[in-house]
């Protein structure tokens, strides 16, 4: 598999990152009285760590730049940094504590962030080409109603200042490293960039299982324990360019490609022990697995802007084509001490994503509004390919085809009412077109419908300083290709997952009110109510064991089950503790409802929170600290675990272009999960750590562009410039020290 990688590392050279313009909000209107909808409208980024997060009407936007282990970290450091916002140990996102969210990559869905795909990816792309985060938790309609939980938007690094620029950055660590290099010439008329990254990562790590099955009167009638170790190891290339040119004062074209290579190679030892309802050991067998795997990610994106004879009169045309290929391989043995015959097995998943959007959107203002129109078509094609042989492979070989095109047109009309007011309301209609095709057994499915989805977003200006916002929108969470699959897919020796295809969406509407102060600290106090309907939550049953000693199997499916509530109170605040010292914190008080055919009533409260400290010890040292802490998560037949993690970052600025960055992961070793599934049949308990501190050692180095010294001391009460830098904005060059 090295070999791939090396042929892979020499064919990226000139390939890029996509780095099309996001899906901006609607621009401002002209120059007018209408104060509050150009504040609103602003396109000021601004950092996580201390500075005021830019509210536009329809999301906040968080500047990555500053971060310090972000020449070293991933997306997924990223993301966990930003509040409301948690990823686990296993890659998973979750935005206020829903898992149901969208992540989008430069305002367009992408096939690398779809299902299973999304986790790998997150902790493989490197946190250096992300320029800003932008969170969404009440989308308007200029974005698709997909996602329950909200939208969570990478906007990638683009080059806007003059000449040449570039940053070199390379790191270090026990039985991991990474380096990039990114470059780009902005000459007139055209811009040209591009990028390349190289990651190694091991991820050794601890799991353990109870499992007990249940009889009518909850007396337990067999229960399986498994206890064991991974060691994985994962190798990412990726590479990144773009074109840009300037036609006209009018007119500009852009084309971006990018492709990455991962491959993923673990080693596992396990231990399952199988008792009888007195305790009585009836088998034991030791497993030991070994898996390699690899994917291939392409990504093109074209795109075409026009500006009118109005102020703010834009059409912007923009096409993305993705596909996210490859799959894995597991070979395991098993080796019985007790109650059974050796037996060997071997699991391999094939899957081939294919993602593309058109989409037209045209912004024109009439008066003092602003009316935003478009059409977006989304087509996925999706295949999955299981083959099982040897023990227990009964039933778990099948292929599945997935095709679904969603055809969507919106509009949202913006106006300032007097000085105090800025409105926007917002329909959004999208037809689905779904055909399933479980090529195994022959079965075709077809659904269509079509929804819509209103969406309405007001603020008032109390005074200078202070504003209040109200928000409102229809979402919907559509089954994933995976929920929709028949068939079903190995986990482990006593798991396997199998999907439905008579899911319906599940419809959420979502409510929000907030209210924001502005000075020497700035804090944001928001209140939300979600209210949905046909919640998707998991169903878990078991199945007699298919081997002689072998444990029975649970089978974990998804259901349409009742219907769900959920609000909670949310803060934010950011200011100076002292000249040198900056606080940011994030806290959510959430309830959570859920209420389904085999659960009953599940119901509780949990409190999450995020903490960052940046400390400007001397001009040239600079020390972060970040730690969150998620609070438990309903499932539907259970609940997931609080889980907590942290990072710590030390930079020392050597030169105005050279620098040395220090980075800590989970220093305090919370980096834990456990989750249970408690029904009248099933009992059960997995839980896993990763490996302790990680230490990561690097060089940041600057190619052209100015000194990063301002970049360095962000703490200086001055907000960055409109498009909050980007490649060759204050600071220097594209990927520069942060």
């Amino acid at each position: 598999m090295r070999t791939g990688l090396s042929t892979t590392l020499a064919g990226l050279i000139l390939l890029g990152h996509a780095t099309a313009q996001a899906q901006d909000a609607p621009p401002p209107p002209p120059p007018s009285e209408t104060a509050p909808a150009q504040t609103d409208q602003s396109t000021t980024n601004v950092t996580v760590t201390g500075k005021k997060p830019q509210n536009r009407i329809d999301r906040q936007v968080y500047d990555n730049k500053d971060q310090i282990d972000s020449t070293s970290g991933t997306a997924a450091d990223a993301l966990s940094k930003v509040p409301s916002v948690n990823v686990d140990t296993q890659g998973n996102v979750t935005l206020r504590g829903n898992s149901n969210v969208q992540v989008y990559i430069d305002g367009k869905p992408s096939a690398m962030m779809q299902g299973d795909n999304r986790a790998g990816a997150l902790q493989s792309m490197a946190s250096s080409d992300i320029d800003s985060i932008e969170v969404m938790t009440n989308p308007g309609a200029a974005f698709s109603s997909e996602g329950s939980g909200g939208i969570i938007n990478l906007v990638m690094r683009k080059n806007r200042k003059p000449g040449n620029t570039g940053a070199i950055n390379a790191n270090v660590g026990e039985d991991r490293y990474n380096a990039a290099i990114t470059g780009a010439r902005n000459a007139g008329k055209y811009t040209i960039s591009g990028g390349l990254n190289v990651r190694h990562d091991t991820r050794p790590g601890n799991s353990g299982s109870v499992l007990q099955r249940l009889d009518s009167d909850g007396n337990v009638v067999s229960r399986t324990d498994q206890v064991g170790q991974t060691n994985g190891t994962n190798d990412n290339v990726s590479g990144n360019a773009g074109y840009d040119y300037t036609i006209s004062d009018k007119d500009s074209v852009g084309v971006q490609v990018n492709a990455s290579h991962r491959e993923n190679d673990s080693t596992s030892d396990s231990t399952y022990a199988i008792y009888d309802p007195a305790g009585a050991a009836l088998s034991r067998y030791d497993r030991h697995s070994v898996s390699e795997g690899q994917r291939d990610e392409t990504g093109l994106g074209l795109r075409w802007d026009h500006t009118g004879n109005l102020a703010g009169e834009t059409l912007k045309t923009d096409l993305r084509l993705s596909r996210s290929i490859g799959g894995s391989t597991s070979n395991s043995q098993n080796v019985y001490s007790l109650g059974g015959t050796n037996s060997t097995d071997v699991r391999t998943n094939n899957s081939d994503t294919r993602n593309a959007v058109l989409s037209v959107d045209y912004n024109r203002p009439i008066g003092q509004a602003l009316l935003t129109t478009g059409v977006q078509i989304t087509r996925d094609d999706n295949r999955f390919n299981n083959v099982a042989t040897g023990a227990g492979s009964a039933g778990l070989s099948n292929i599945f085809a997935y095709e679904q095109t969603i055809s969507a047109a919106y509009v949202t009309w913006q106006q300032g009412l007097g000085e105090k007011w800025t409105v926007q309301g917002g329909l959004r209609a999208e037809a689905l077109d779904l055909d399933t095709d479980a090529v195994s057994s022959n079965t075709t499915s077809h659904i269509a419908y079509t929804k819509l989805s209103p969406s309405a977003f007001a603020t008032y200006a109390l005074s200078d300083t202070q504003k209040v916002r109200f928000s409102y929108s229809h979402r919907l969470q559509r089954p994933n290709p995976q929920d929709l699959n028949p068939f079903r897919v190995y986990q482990d020796p006593t798991n396997v997952s199998q999907g439905n295809s008579a899911l319906k969406p599940q419809e959420t509407d979502s409510f929000e009110a907030g209210y924001e102060v502005t000075g020497k600290f700035n804090y944001q106090l928001r209140g939300y109510y979600r209210k949905t309907t046909d919640t998707i939550t998991s169903y878990s049953y078991f199945e007699p064991a298919t081997t002689p000693g072998g444990s029975p199997i649970l089978v974990t499916t998804k259901r349409n089950f009742g219907d769900g509530e959920a609000g909670g109170l949310e803060f934010n605040l950011q200011g100076k503790l002292t000249p040198k010292l900056n606080i940011n914190a994030n806290g959510n008080l959430a309830y959570n409802k859920l209420t389904t055919d085999i659960g009953g009533t599940q119901d509780g409260s949990t409190l999450s929170g995020r903490i960052m400290l940046d400390y400007a010890a001397t001009l040239k040292d600079r020390i972060q600290l970040m730690y969150f802490s998620s609070g438990k998560q309903l499932t539907g037949q259970g609940y997931r675990a609080p889980f907590s993690s942290g990072n710590l970052s030390y930079r020392h600025q050597y030169t105005p272009k050279a620098a040395l960055v220090v980075n800590v992961q989970d220093p305090f070793h919370s980096g834990k999960f456990k989750q249970i599934t408690d029904t009248s049949t099933v009992y059960s308990e997995s839980y896993g750590s990763r490996q302790g501190p990680t230490i990561m050692i690097g060089l940041s180095y600057t190619l052209g562009g100015s000194s990063s010294t301002q970049q360095q001391n962000p703490w200086d009460g001055q907000r960055r410039g409109p498009g909050g830098g980007g490649w060759g904005g204050p600071g220097g060059g594209p990927g520069g020290p942060m």
